[in-house]
Formats: structure tokens, C-alpha cells, sequence
């Protein structure tokens, strides 16, 4: 699965970040404002939903071909508002990588947290997020 192909994360225009210190980006564009001219929180949400998935698959990457994740839940906190071109980071919330390995390899199924941030073209900022994903195992 390629997280860029997704229609409309495709549509909002996200691409990878040439910075390695972040994950996805996105360009200054106005389509992007809200009515006070600052970027729209709906357009954050959706880089930090998109960034979360590749955060996923980019940490599960030997298993992603035979993984279903889903997201259960989202609890998002607007800090500052966010003006100009986005950029992303992600992290596992309460577990690592090789837990998370070990309780798919047991269970064929996990529930786990991944916390993104999203940055402004200041590098202020803008609003941190927590994705719920419930990830199955498929059975071939």
C-alpha cells in the first residue's frame, strides 16, 4: 500500500518530506486556509491521519502486505495555528516495535497507539494527534 496513492490524501496533494526528520509535508496552497487565514484544521488532521498510517507501515514494513489496519480512534489538540507548509512526525504512544511484532506473531491482531506532530513552515507547533489503530493479521 502506498499511503501517497489513497485518493485523497492524492487530492489534498501530501508528499514525502525531503527532510528525514519528517515524515510527509505539504506545500503553502490556499486552498488549505480556513477563514482566518491560518491552515485549515481538517488539513492537518489528514496529514497527521496519513502520516500515522505510513509511520505503520514503515515500522511493520516486513508484515505489511498481510496487515488490515483500521483506525479506532482519535484524540486531536490544536496548539497553535499553522500558516504556510506543513511537515509531520510520528511515534509509537505506549509500545515499540518489537512488542508490537511479538503480540501480532501471538494473537494475529494488535491495538496500538501512534502519536503524530505537525509542524509549520516556523517549525511552530501546530497540533498533536493520537491514532488508534486496530491492525489484523490477514490469514492466507
Amino acid at each position: 500500500m502506498n499511503i501517497l496513492e489513497i485518493p485523497f490524501h492524492k487530492y489534498l496533494d501530501l508528499k514525502k518530506s525531503t527532510d528525514s526528520s519528517y515524515i510527509f509535508c505539504t506545500d503553502q496552497k490556499p486552498e488549505y486556509l480556513n477563514h482566518l487565514g491560518n491552515v485549515h484544521a481538517c488539513v492537518q488532521l489528514s496529514l497527521a491521519e496519513a502520516s500515522s498510517g505510513e509511520f505503520l507501515l514503515m515500522q511493520l514494513f516486513e508484515l505489511r502486505s498481510v496487515l488490515v489496519p483500521v483506525i479506532r480512534k482519535t484524540e486531536a489538540k490544536y496548539h497553535k495555528p499553522g500558516n504556510g507548509g506543513l511537515r509531520s512526525k510520528a511515534y509509537f504512544e505506549q509500545a515499540n516495535r518489537e512488542e508490537i511484532l511479538a503480540e501480532i506473531k501471538a494473537k494475529g491482531r494488535v491495538l496500538i497507539k501512534v502519536k503524530t506532530e505537525i509542524y509549520d513552515e516556523n517549525n511552530v507547533k501546530s497540533l498533536t494527534a493520537v491514532f488508534e489503530w486496530f491492525i489484523v493479521k490477514q490469514t492466507v
